[in-house]
C-alpha cells in the first residue's frame, strides 16, 4: 500500500525547499573506472611493444591486446560516473514560488523495462548517449495534483502526479515538451522522502510561504 502524505504543515523557518541527490556512489563508480582505465591504458601499451613481458620472459602481446581493449569501455563507464557526479551539484528538486523545479539526469528509454542486467542499461546509456543528458523539468503549482511515498521498504519513491512541462530554449524559440508523473527513487535523494513529499505540501498549501521562494526562472 502506497503512504500518501495528504497535509503536513511545518513553519516557514524549517522548510526545506531544495533538495540534492545523492552522488557518493558515483564518485565510488567514477574513481575505480578511472583507475581501471588508466591501469590498461598504461600496460596495454608496454606489454604490445614488448616493453614489458610476461613472467616466463615471452613477449605478452596478447595480453597488451586485452587490455588496451579493455580500457576503452572502462573509460566510457568513468566518463559516465564523472558525468553523474557533476550534473548532481545542482538540485535534484527545487521548490518555488510558482511551482517546482525538478533535475532528470540520465533518464533512459529502457527505465520501465523490468529484468534488464545492470550491465546492459549501463551500456545503453552509453551508446545511446542518454546517460549524457539533463532535463530540467517546471510544474507550476496549477498542474500539481499530489506527492506520495509509494513501494515496499527498500523500493520506495517519490511519485509527484503532476504535468510536467520540459523546456526547450533555442536561441529566441521557446519549445515545450509535457510530461505526466515523475518519480525519484529513494536511492537517488540526500534527504527522507517523507521529509521531500512534507515539505512539497507544505508550501503547496502555504501561500504566503510560497512568496518567500526564488522564481522557477531565477
Amino acid at each position: 500500500m502506497p503512504y500518501v502524505l495528504r497535509e503536513a504543515p511545518v513553519s516557514k523557518s524549517s522548510s526545506k525547499s531544495v533538495f540534492y541527490a545523492k552522488s557518493w556512489y558515483h564518485y565510488v563508480t567514477a574513481i575505480a573506472f578511472t583507475m581501471l582505465a588508466l591501469f590498461g591504458a598504461a600496460l596495454g601499451p608496454l606489454f604490445l611493444f614488448d616493453v614489458m613481458k610476461r613472467a616466463d620472459g615471452k613477449p605478452g602481446t596478447e595480453a597488451g591486446i586485452a587490455m588496451s581493449i579493455m580500457a576503452v569501455p572502462m573509460c566510457l563507464i568513468a566518463f559516465l560516473g564523472w558525468f553523474n557526479v557533476y550534473a548532481r551539484r545542482k538540485p535534484l528538486l527545487r521548490i518555488c514560488e510558482d511551482g517546482l523545479e525538478i533535475n532528470v539526469i540520465g533518464a533512459s528509454s529502457l527505465d520501465g523495462v523490468p529484468l534488464i542486467p545492470s550491465l546492459i542499461r549501463v551500456a545503453w546509456l552509453i551508446l545511446s548517449l542518454q546517460g549524457f543528458k539533463i532535463q530540467i523539468g517546471w510544474i507550476p503549482w496549477e498542474s500539481f495534483r499530489n506527492v506520495e511515498v509509494a513501494g515496499l521498504p527498500m523500493m520506495r519513491s517519490l511519485v509527484i502526479d503532476a504535468t510536467i512541462v520540459f523546456p526547450n530554449f533555442r536561441g529566441d524559440t521557446l519549445t515545450a515538451r509535457v510530461g505526466n508523473n515523475i518519480a525519484f527513487r529513494d536511492a537517488k535523494l540526500q534527504d527522507p522522502l517523507e521529509s521531500v513529499a512534507s515539505a512539497i505540501l507544505s508550501f503547496y498549501n502555504d501561500l504566503d510561504a510560497r512568496n518567500t521562494l526564488p522564481s522557477l526562472h531565477d
